[in-house]
């Protein structure tokens, strides 16, 4: 009686379900296209780039043959665009214009000679125009210095995220013609080999955010070009020097931190006793204004792990070579290459100055000092 009652059960429940079916078939029946639906092929592999109040779309023609129009629709649907797809052609695109600076979700579905359409594609882009443009950074120079006819600028990061592409300088060459270079924005320093001495030149970053098919700018910056001042004629004092005691090193006198040798170099005095200690100092007077950069300092040849030259110094400028200004102070690492300190002011002096505070003995040494700036 037990299993009569199940199978009278779930007898009873099939025949619910197939009713139910069946009224549901009644329901969609007038929605159902005898021979199912037919799509056009949709657009393929899309290309959406930004612009200046505009966006270029691009796609693949598709297999479908028999497609032969695609409309592009945005703001709800309430603007679109009609494009013709002719019957050769690998690349399909349109350009709309006259858009406002916002972004935008477009829609494109393609139609075929039989009405049929797509499934649609969707597509996210912005337009930009004069408010991006004026939120744009120049990419800053970190320095620009020449030496002959070769130019050479360091950069500081440009702000890729933001859409920089590249940087344009504008510069007189050699035959004193204007000239105009790019570089990448991925190039942290960049040369120029036909640079005419003594001028300036102007720079500016291009954007290009989301691909864009139009070219944003920053306004244009002047930068003066730094310079190796020259070094013959010039007088080097020091607070003392080694008279005789270094010179069969080759080293002695204040000149010889600033003759290009770097076999040579500068000693404080070393004996007979009393020895002088810190501060120590080495100036040279640079015979007119210059406004200074930086300056390249070379220890003594073989100075790698020895501690008995200056650590800690001072960069100081005079006009006068009496009253002296405190410019940055820095830490000379005891090594044989060169290393360079930077001067953020800029400021304008006629002497300059290493003034060296500690050491890791009581008297010390140079090989070279080179100093950069421009007039």
């Amino acid at each position: 009686m037990k299993k009569i009652y199940r199978y009278t059960v779930m007898l009873a429940l099939a025949v619910c379900v197939l009713g139910s079916c069946k009224k549901m078939d009644e329901v969609y029946k007038d929605f159902i296209v005898p021979g199912g639906l037919t799509y056009a092929g949709r657009v393929t592999s899309p290309v959406i780039q930004s612009g200046r109040q505009r966006i270029k779309i691009s796609w693949l023609r598709g297999a479908d043959p028999n497609v032969n129009l695609a409309r592009i629709f945005w703001n709800n649907y309430k603007d679109s665009v009609n494009v013709p797809i002719p019957a050769t052609g690998d690349t399909i695109s349109v350009i709309i214009g006259n858009l406002e600076e916002k972004p935008y979700t477009f829609v494109a579905r393609t139609y075929d000679n039989k009405g049929n359409k797509s499934v649609p594609v969707e597509l996210l882009a912005e337009s930009f125009g004069d408010k991006y443009q004026s939120f744009l950074v120049t990419r800053p120079v970190v320095q620009s210095e020449n030496s002959g006819t070769v130019l050479t600028i360091n950069w500081s990061n440009a702000n890729k995220s933001g859409g920089a592409y590249v940087t344009e300088v504008e510069y007189t060459n050699t035959a004193n013609v204007t000239a105009v270079k790019r570089f990448s924005v991925d190039e942290l320093s960049s040369v120029i080999s036909d640079y005419k001495p003594g001028t300036t030149y102007r720079y500016r970053t291009e954007y290009r955010p989301g691909a864009s098919i139009d070219p944003f700018y920053t306004g244009y910056t002047t930068q003066i070009v730094a310079f190796k001042i020259p070094k013959a004629g010039l007088v080097v004092t020091a607070d003392s020097f080694a008279a005789t005691s270094q010179l069969a090193n080759g080293g002695g006198p204040p000149g010889y931190a600033f003759d290009d040798d770097l076999n040579t170099f500068w000693h404080t005095h070393h004996t007979p006793a009393p020895v002088p200690t810190f501060p120590h100092w080495l100036m040279v007077d640079l015979k007119k204004n210059y406004n200074i950069t930086r300056v390249e300092l070379v220890c003594r040849a073989g100075a790698t792990g020895v501690t008995n030259s200056f650590t800690i110094f001072t960069l100081q400028g005079s006009l006068n070579g009496t009253t002296w200004t405190d410019y940055e102070s820095y830490t000379l690492v005891q090594k044989d290459q060169a290393q360079s300190f930077a001067l953020k002011s800029i400021p304008k002096m006629r002497y300059f100055r290493i003034y060296a505070t500690a050491g890791g003995a009581v008297h010390t040494s140079l090989a070279e000092f080179t100093v950069f700036g421009y007039e």
